[in-house]
């Protein structure tokens, strides 16, 4: 049965609710770094109650489960186990926010019903964003790491709606050229690893990466392997690597290749190797590095909650990215643009935390949502009659 015109109204004012919301928390991360210092330690709370709002707009529970909908209680069960784990081994409780944030982004991108406007207004927000980010950079005000890093993704979100403008008129497409000149010369200037990476990534997934692969179904999906448990081989031969004492200097960079991280992974991997089932937890002093951060997503997973959280995990996000891949319309530069940000972020992650940060997931959730995009002038013409409707009954 189609919703209401009284249900439709409300959802479409829960969902500006929630991204207002998290675009008031993006620009006040980003753009002041008081507010970022302030707001720090509640990041993860604060993109949860945004998600619940949207959980609560467009997931009717009932529904799902006439619909035999599996990864809804995948992703309550997920949760539901991380939680117990945490209590068993003592953890701090705060890091089920992080998880749980990830996982409802990817289980609500693909049931969130959004209007052409709500669409809209999330395009020119990060355009805006990454304007600033043009015309000021404010990397030192954070750190150089984390500016730059800033920098890109925000461009990723910025480069939805400039492509959109360039597939109008094709001579804008010189803003596209001028923003990349901009943010390699922002990530060079702060030596940031990390972003560069990113950055490269996606430039290779949007303009070298064939379109037809996004389609074809053995090469994308060995990309899903490779984005996802891929991570943890990485992890595994870095460490082997790192450990033959065999180290060069990066070009370009101030760091050597091994810098560090093989010793964090190899110190976690000592204490989780015993508690594979329940996970470490966090909050963890570790000896190789200042403070508990594994810098790596899917190896944060694993060592945080353990080896039945991470199956949970990776049954969502497996889930997710294939019906990603179906989305996708190789004729839409935009959602091209949008799927090669997400595959640049996730692999960028073999080496950062970025793809489950808090404070980038705003834009993550963007991201997915432009690839999993209806025709919005259908869906905003349809909320209008239902109104109408409503208003005349």
């Amino acid at each position: 049965m189609p919703d209401s015109g009284r249900s439709e109204k409300i959802r479409n004012i829960l969902n500006y609710t929630a991204f207002i919301a998290m675009m008031v928390f993006y620009a006040g991360t980003w753009t002041f770094p008081l507010f970022y210092h302030v707001t720090e330690i509640y990041n993860s709370l604060i993109i949860f109650v945004c998600l619940t709002i949207l959980f609560i707009a467009n997931i009717d529970i009932r529904e799902k489960i006439r619909e035999r909908d599996l990864m809804l209680p995948v992703l309550a069960l997920t949760l539901i186990i991380a939680v117990i784990n945490l209590f068993l081994i003592g953890s701090r409780k705060g890091c089920i926010l992080i998880i749980a944030d990830f996982l409802l982004i990817l289980y609500l991108a693909v049931n969130i019903r959004v209007t052409k406007g709500q669409r809209k207004m999330l395009e020119v927000f990060f355009l805006i964003m990454f304007i600033s980010w043009f015309i000021y950079d404010r990397a030192f005000s954070y750190n150089s790491n984390t500016g730059a890093t800033v920098t890109v993704f925000t461009f990723f979100g910025g480069m939805v709606m400039l492509q959109a403008i360039a597939e109008k008129k094709e001579i804008y497409g010189f803003l596209i050229v001028i923003s990349f000149v901009r943010v390699i010369t922002l990530v060079f200037w702060h030596l940031a690893r990390g972003a560069f990476f990113a950055l490269v990534l996606f430039i290779f997934f949007y303009y070298i990466f064939p379109a037809a692969w996004w389609k074809h179904k053995k090469i994308y999906r060995g990309l899903i392997l490779f984005a996802t448990l891929g991570s943890l081989v990485f992890v595994g031969a870095y460490v082997l690597i790192g450990s033959t004492g065999y180290n060069i200097k990066l070009p370009f960079f101030y760091k050597n290749v091994f810098s560090g991280r093989e010793q964090i992974w190899l110190e976690v991997w000592e204490i989780l190797k015993t508690q594979l089932l329940t996970g470490i937890g966090s909050g963890r002093e570790l000896k190789s590095f200042f403070e508990y951060n594994i810098h790596n997503a899917m190896y944060d997973i694993l060592a945080v909650h353990g080896i039945i959280v991470f199956a949970g995990s990776l049954m969502i996000i497996w889930n997710r990215l294939i019906k990603a891949g179906e989305a996708v319309d190789t004729g839409s530069r935009k959602k091209l643009c949008a799927i090669a940000a997400v595959f640049a972020i996730f692999i960028e992650s073999f080496i950062d935390m970025d793809l489950m940060w808090a404070d980038y997931s705003p834009l993550l959730l963007f991201l997915l949502l432009t690839v999993f995009e209806k025709d919005g002038a259908e869906e905003g013409a349809a909320g209008e009659r239902s109104v109408k409707g409503l208003n005349h009954g």
